[in-house]
């Protein structure tokens, strides 16, 4: 029957992702160049098959994504985005062949995982955070802030599933305001809010991740893992699926009347990591 092995698709993905496995656990590491990693399209269309790999591989009973160094997910990588012509005007090429094409299939590669997942964030994230927060156990460095820039950085519809993402977890108009008002929110805050369930020193981050997949989730029988993850991530899958193609569509479209990397002559996608937090509303 189909399946996929570890060392073939650790070298496909090596490029974004380092892989280790130790007794059923699959470590994936995001990284660029072996540090932080920086942001592009090549990696946002790689997760895609990534995840399915990982999935289709009956060795894997447990996954935990992190990052690499002292970011999660902080930084773009900048020639990427020039690369696929995103300093000149928007086209269907980016509105449906990048940005629709894509991110209506991002989030699903990781909720179609039939294993559990722990998200360890090792810190910052200021873009796609469901690839921290739609997990099944949500660790967080004490360097963890969160970050929302659809609105607030690029003046562009929040379209990409975080008005579904926060919206849950925060609640209407808390989750509204979050996305609106180019809020930083710490670590601490974030699990006081329900969004992460610990806190840790980024030294301790990746043992306890490893301690809760060895503890409460591979000393339990396979199917029972399996058939949990599959039961308490469906609400997240029914939410997507029906929200996350609409706003996408919003998201693309709107693009085509207003799209600052090509409207603002010297605009720079990285405006959103380096905006200063001082001109932002603190979280209260």
């Amino acid at each position: 029957m189909y399946r996929t092995h570890l060392d073939d698709y650790a070298k496909q993905f090596e490029s974004f992702l380092r892989l280790r496995r130790e007794d059923g656990i699959l470590e994936a590491r995001l990284h660029t160049d072996d540090g932080p990693l920086r942001w592009n399209l090549e990696v946002h269309r790689g997760l895609i098959p990534a995840m399915a790999a990982i999935n289709d591989d009956p060795e894997n009973e447990c996954l935990i994504l992190t990052g690499t160094g002292d970011a999660f997910l902080a930084e773009f990588d900048r020639p990427g985005w020039k690369r696929h012509g995103f300093h000149e005007p928007f086209t269907s090429y980016h509105g449906y062949d990048i940005f629709y094409k894509d991110q209506t299939r991002e989030p699903f590669a990781l909720l179609n995982l039939q294993i559990p997942v722990i998200a360890a964030i090792n810190g910052p994230s200021i873009v796609h955070a469901e690839l921290a927060l739609l997990n099944d156990i949500v660790l967080a460095s004490e360097n963890t802030h969160f970050y929302e820039g659809h609105w607030d950085g690029l003046g562009i519809v929040p379209g990409d599933g975080v008005h579904t993402l926060f919206r849950e977890l925060l609640g209407p108009n808390r989750g509204r305001y979050f996305l609106l008002m180019g809020q930083r929110m710490g670590a601490h805050e974030a699990r006081d809010l329900g969004l992460v369930g610990e806190v840790l020193p980024s030294d301790q981050l990746l043992d306890r991740a490893w301690e809760i997949a060895r503890t409460v989730f591979m000393s339990k029988n396979r199917i029972q893992r399996r058939l949990t993850r599959s039961l308490l991530i469906q609400p997240w899958r029914e939410l997507f699926t029906r929200e996350l193609f609409s706003g996408m569509a919003h998201e693309s479209l709107a693009c085509y009347d207003y799209w600052p990397m090509s409207d603002e002559p010297g605009y720079d996608i990285g405006d959103l990591v380096k905006r200063d937090p001082s001109t932002t509303t603190p979280a209260q």
